[in-house]
């Protein structure tokens, strides 16, 4: 009798951050009903304890093969990541290498894909970084832009969030395929809402229970590798009208102390990580959502939050244009305008989809492989439209 399993198309999937670890949740028991799969937990989200906190959350059975590759300079931690996952191709000789984003550890996915002649598929394709006129940043403003980039040009297939991202590579004259999905985190978050933990005990321990706070989040470098950007977004925070309350990521907590930056006294709060789950519990409370975090910017849009984005450009910037994301950088009157101004009239859920892309990447990655396997059925069928 054949074995279904022994003849199921061998699948490498790479992530090595916090927002990927989430998005990887979406596909995770899809892929695993499918595909015979391997996961490369690259180490660049080098908090060790932040890692294995969202590795429970998310994956408490799975296993990982982790890369441990944990410099925290990206020209050094790049070649280290390419190197060990160019060997793990070697060893698992995959059909696809499947993809999240644009930290280092998807270029790493990429170049080691390409090298090895892989085909590979990058979920979140197509996004651009624009500022808040819509002018495209140059790609070399910023190691995201320019990842996210090189991926999609190397990518053989593309699962893009809206039609927008796929006109974009389209444009670009990418090779290969691009297939609208919608947003796996909309999946995600309409999943995690569902059973979002109590964080009474918290808001009243921050003294927010019954009055309104914002929630925040700075982590990305071009806030926090230089003093006086970091200091102004921390002070500015820190005059706001309501409490904010900043779970505080690695990065940011060691430049605060690199540049002896004082500890904030008036509305901003410094509280510890938070799980997905607590954040997103936090979220749908917060009057508004300040952050550099594209993930974090798309689930304040889900919940019908207002954000204000501490960054100079967003690839989000759809939202800039519905008005929901308003693109401040670190402009003090603008945050404060920002904060200040009323929440848009209309909110359209659908806009990132109807919480089934997960569905339509594995039903993509499926076609694209090509090896239909004996008595295993393929994934259930879901309209194209990422808005059906």
């Amino acid at each position: 009798m054949t074995n279904p399993r022994a003849n199921r198309p061998k699948l490498l999937t790479v992530i090595g951050t916090r927002p990927q670890y989430i998005k990887y949740a979406a596909v995770a028991t899809h892929l695993a009903a499918h595909f015979d799969e391997t996961v490369i937990d690259t180490g660049q989200h080098y908090d060790a304890a932040l890692s294995r906190q969202f590795i429970q959350e998310f994956f408490p059975t799975a296993a990982f093969r982790t890369l441990s590759v944990a410099a925290r300079d990206a020209r050094t931690r790049l070649p280290a990541m390419l190197a060990r996952i160019d060997a793990l191709i070697d060893e698992l000789r995959p059909d696809l290498v499947l993809c999240f984003g644009d930290t280092d550890s998807t270029l790493a996915a990429g170049l080691a894909a390409a090298r090895c002649g892989i085909p590979l598929c990058h979920v979140e394709a197509g996004e651009r970084s624009r500022t808040a006129d819509g002018t495209r940043i140059p790609a070399r403003a910023a190691p995201e832009e320019s990842n996210r980039i090189i991926v999609d040009h190397l990518a053989a297939l593309r699962c893009c969030t809206t039609d927008e991202a796929a006109r974009t590579c389209d444009a670009e004259g990418c090779l290969g395929r691009s297939v609208v999905t919608g947003d796996i985190t909309y999946d995600i978050f309409l999943a995690q809402r569902r059973h979002m933990p109590d964080v009474l005990s918290l808001l009243r321990a921050q003294g927010c229970e019954r009055s309104p706070f914002f929630l925040a989040s700075v982590h990305r470098a071009v806030n926090t590798d230089e003093r006086t950007r970091l200091a102004t977004i921390l002070d500015t925070l820190d005059d706001l009208p309501h409490p904010v309350l900043l779970p505080l990521h690695p990065r940011t907590e060691r430049r605060m102390r690199e540049f002896d930056l004082p500890r904030p006294t008036r509305a901003l709060r410094l509280i510890a990580p938070l799980s997905h789950g607590e954040t997103l519990a936090l979220l749908a409370r917060a009057a508004r959502v300040l952050t550099d975090s594209g993930g974090l910017t798309r689930e304040a849009y889900f919940s019908a939050v207002p954000s204000v984005c501490l960054d100079d450009a967003t690839a989000w910037h759809l939202l800039v244009r519905n008005g929901w994301c308003a693109l401040t950088g670190c402009d003090r009157e603008a945050i404060h305008r920002a904060v200040a101004a009323p929440a848009p009239d209309r909110h359209d859920p659908t806009l990132f989809g109807d919480g089934r892309a997960a569905l339509r990447v594995v039903n993509a990655l499926w076609e694209f492989s090509a090896r239909p396997t004996p008595g295993l059925p393929p994934p259930a069928t879901v309209p194209r439209d990422a808005s059906a």
